[in-house]
């Protein structure tokens, strides 16, 4: 299949490992960043037109894929003047549904990394929603095994004002536990602190099955995380066999204790997680599982101006609102709306940087007055 696969590469950036994973799998595919990254095809600005870049590239996409991260100030437009399907996933449906809705109303196909918001995505009219939990990615495994000499490892935030219970509880595990890894390290360091980590530690934000649980147990170490209530984890996993609970931090620091102290189950629960993995929740499947979706998938999507003005304005990006209205300007018919539209809309999207805040005022003043 032909992909024409948008994403901004950041360096946590999920995208990057289901490009490489979509590749990997046999499929020719062609990808536009916002950011400088191996992989990238082509690197530009924050607005793509994926009809005319794919023109220009003589390039026939099977599929436009867009997938949320990096920047978020990256999007495609020109998604109904492609013949083939458009999708998107979203990774973080979780901490703002009504962007992630207004997205969705602009693709085909919507993935979301997050079961419990397929449903209500449908109920709000997105059809064409499916459920594609985030997976490990085995190329970030260390090439030698090392040897697990920390009892816990926890990579990501420590920000104690937006997350003071996650907070709280990693100070009782460094307290408890001397021997551990907690703070902030880039994608391969990760890898290779997991891989010396007997525990990983997770704490949920709004309930989301997220990459610790995958990475924890694809490195072969033991997931301690508070429960994810009705949102695919107990579909994937079963608890107490690939993972542990807690639900407070008593319960955190004696599961820990125990599994440390039990080496036998230990490495029960650690294997049969790696073996899940393994199995069915790498990228590759993912890959597989967004192909097979999308072959099966119709075409009925063909966004206006309209849902690209809500698009940007939920991502913030003036620009593309001005290029929005510019194009409901060129939809007013003939006459001289017509020829205004022409001659403006012929000036570069970078151009328009210049009078976006004026326009984003004048939303402000109509968002009050309406």
């Amino acid at each position: 299949m032909n992909v024409l696969f948008v994403a901004s590469l950041g360096a946590y950036s999920t995208a990057n490992y289901l490009l490489r994973a979509l590749r990997d799998c046999g499929h020719h595919v062609f990808a536009y960043s916002d950011l400088a990254r191996d992989g990238a095809s082509e690197v530009g600005g924050g607005i793509v037109d994926v009809e005319a870049l794919s023109r220009h590239h003589d390039f026939q996409p099977d599929l436009v894929l867009f997938v949320e991260g990096g920047t978020m100030k990256l999007f495609p437009i020109g998604l109904e003047r492609v013949s083939c399907l458009t999708a998107w996933y979203g990774i973080d449906t979780h901490m703002d549904y009504a962007k992630h809705l207004t997205l969705s109303r602009a693709f085909d196909v919507t993935f979301i990394a997050q079961k419990q918001y397929v449903a209500r995505l449908r109920a709000d009219g997105v059809h064409q929603a499916h459920w594609l939990p985030l997976a490990f990615a085995p190329e970030l495994l260390p090439q030698d095994t090392p040897t697990r000499d920390l009892d816990v490892a926890y990579v990501g935030s420590m920000n104690q004002a937006l997350h003071p219970e996650r907070h709280a509880l990693l100070t009782a595990l460094q307290q408890r536990f001397p021997a551990n890894f907690i703070g902030p390290a880039s994608a391969r360091e990760m890898a290779s602190i997991y891989s010396r980590a007997k525990v990983i530690f997770n704490k949920s934000v709004n309930n989301d099955v997220n990459m610790r649980y995958f990475e924890a147990m694809g490195t072969g170490a033991v997931l301690v995380t508070d429960p994810a209530q009705d949102n695919g984890a107990e579909e994937l996993f079963e608890e107490g066999i690939h993972y542990l609970t807690y639900t407070d931090r008593d319960s955190l620091l004696r599961a820990v204790e125990s599994v440390l102290r039990d080496e036998n189950r230990h490495r029960r629960i650690a294997e049969a997680a790696r073996e899940m993995i393994f199995s069915r929740h790498t990228y590759r499947h993912r890959a597989l599982q967004l192909i097979d979706t999308v072959s099966r998938s119709k075409r009925q999507v063909r966004p206006g101006a309209d849902i690209y003005f809500g698009v940007f304005s939920h991502l913030r990006m003036p620009e593309g609102m001005l290029a929005a209205c510019l194009a409901a300007l060129a939809q007013q018919g003939p006459g001289r709306g017509d020829w205004l539209a022409a001659k403006i809309t012929s000036i570069p999207v970078r151009l328009a940087a210049g009078v976006a805040a004026a326009l984003s005022a004048a939303r402000r003043a109509w968002i009050r007055f309406r």
